[in-house]
């Protein structure tokens, strides 16, 4: 069982959703990788709607303040501030890897 900290129950929008979950799908989260920047087709995690979804680097802002991600599942682009856009990492044999 996984309680949420950002989501919360559709039946008690007061409370944490909890749900059952298998133990292999449980991970720590992901380290902080420091960057500078983004480069264009640069695969990152963008927060959104209470969680981080995997998209690709379209382009930059001329603020240098934002990026656009483009969302290859949804066909969606979205610009984003850097502070919500994170360097992807796949968690693997108990490792975070950068990809």
């Amino acid at each position: 069982m996984v309680e949420y900290k950002t989501l919360v129950s559709e039946d008690d929008p007061k409370r944490p959703l909890t749900e059952a979950v298998e133990a292999s799908d449980v991970r720590p989260v992901p380290p902080v990788a420091p960057v500078s920047g983004f480069e264009v087709l640069e695969k990152v995690d963008a927060f959104d709607n209470d969680g981080w979804w995997v998209g690709r680097i379209s382009g930059g802002c001329e603020d240098g303040r934002r990026y656009f991600v483009y969302f290859e599942s949804s066909g969606d682009e979205i610009a984003y501030p850097v502070n919500r856009i994170r360097v992807h990492q796949e968690w693997e044999d108990g490792q975070w890897f950068v990809c």
